[in-house]
């Protein structure tokens, strides 16, 4: 601060040096912070899993048009998993909505079937989850497949998820965010017979999830039956 008073001081008699106009160039980060140019040219490429991984969401990237970037990024992931026993604290830190980003298996599924399933969400409170797929098919339309149960620790590094509730919304906005225990057990309307067959196609064998990674705001699963990663983040 002296070196810049002491340049602007003006002695008498002597000539006043013209100075260029300094010009200041900022750039907004993802985060909402702004950093001045010569910061942003020499910020380095994020090193860490999380960090590439949270780039790819802040680019839009996705389910069906980042498979390709986020695939080394969440291996990455996984193999800098931060919490011990996972398994153990999966419910504690996956309070909220989540949001699928990353499930090979269920690209190639879109891919067969002509029907893409976005968003994925799972919103957890307390120990009950409930799970809303939003599909969008030429054949079919568009519409909510839903379901809703619990999650609880199966071991250290596993979770168990348990459905008893399964409905479906026709049309992009109809969705109902959940459904009351005993509208899935009245056989005689369409939300008791969607809720029989979901009951009977759900395989308690199948719902054992390994947690591979899990932070505040990442989570990796391993869906076992097709050995595949379901990445998902936290949106709310």
């Amino acid at each position: 601060m002296a070196s810049l008073l002491n340049s602007n001081r003006l002695t008498r008699g002597a000539p006043c040096r013209p100075r260029r106009n300094a010009r200041l160039v900022v750039r907004a980060t993802q985060s909402g912070n702004y950093q001045s140019g010569s910061q942003a040219l020499y910020q380095s490429a994020p090193t860490t899993g999380r960090a590439k991984v949270l780039q790819l969401l802040g680019e839009g990237l996705g389910l069906y048009n980042g498979a390709e970037q986020f695939e080394p990024a969440v291996k990455q992931l996984i193999l800098e998993n931060p919490t011990v026993a996972p398994g153990s604290f999966a419910v504690q830190l996956g309070q909220g909505t989540w949001q699928v980003f990353y499930a090979p298996h269920i690209s190639k599924m879109s891919s067969a079937m002509s029907t893409q399933f976005t968003p994925i969400q799972y919103r957890l409170t307390g120990t009950a989850l409930v799970s809303n797929v939003k599909y969008n098919s030429p054949l079919v339309g568009d519409g909510w497949l839903s379901a809703g149960g619990t999650m609880a620790r199966k071991y250290d590094d596993a979770v168990e998820v348990s459905f008893d509730r399964f409905w479906v919304d026709f049309g992009a906005d109809s969705l109902r965010a959940d459904l009351p225990a005993d509208a899935a057990k009245q056989l005689f309307t369409p939300d008791g017979v969607v809720g029989a067959l979901g009951r009977a196609a759900f395989f308690p064998q199948l719902a054992v999830f390994p947690v591979l990674y899990l932070d505040s705001d990442l989570a990796v699963f391993k869906f076992t039956p097709l050995d595949s990663a379901i990445a998902c983040h936290r949106v709310a």
